[in-house]
């Protein structure tokens, strides 16, 4: 994996709670939010450099995932965003499954075409864009080619 650092959890019990469940047993506890599955991003932290995780929907198709940076509907963006602008370079744990991953902003017919991913995955996502005035942020995350 190409982060490399001191990992800290979040201040966020429930996010440290999760993502320790989700690691130690291949997201077989700790894999589901609101009975929906779950992956793990870590990303490397763009003020402490120190390496982050989050649980957050699993968006997949064709080998590629999509985040969606919402923060739960709310009117900022959630930190993990700004370690992704700063450093697309990311790490993608799905189950069993650990891969490098570039993380690229989405826009126009294809963010659209994602957020129909994300939609069916996710429901409550319609709702979260709805309650926000901020454009929700949404990227795909696509395997890293090794030589």
């Amino acid at each position: 994996m190409p982060l490399h650092g001191e990992y800290e959890p979040s201040a966020a019990s429930w996010v440290r709670d999760q993502v320790a469940q989700y690691e130690a047993t291949n997201g077989e506890e700790g894999g589901t939010y609101l009975d929906l599955p779950v992956i793990i991003l870590t990303t490397k932290g763009i003020k402490s450099g120190k390496i982050r995780k989050m649980p957050l929907m699993r968006i997949e198709h064709n080998g590629s995932y999509a985040v969606a940076a919402s923060n739960g509907g709310g009117d900022e963006h959630p930190g993990w965003y700004h370690n992704v602008i700063a450093h697309p370079l990311v790490e993608l744990q799905d189950k069993t499954i650990k891969q490098d991953m570039t993380a690229r902003e989405l826009h126009g017919d294809e963010k659209t075409e994602w957020w129909k991913r994300a939609d069916a995955a996710y429901p409550l996502f319609v709702d979260y864009r709805a309650g926000t005035e901020r454009e929700i942020p949404l990227f795909v995350l696509e395997p890293v080619i090794k030589d």
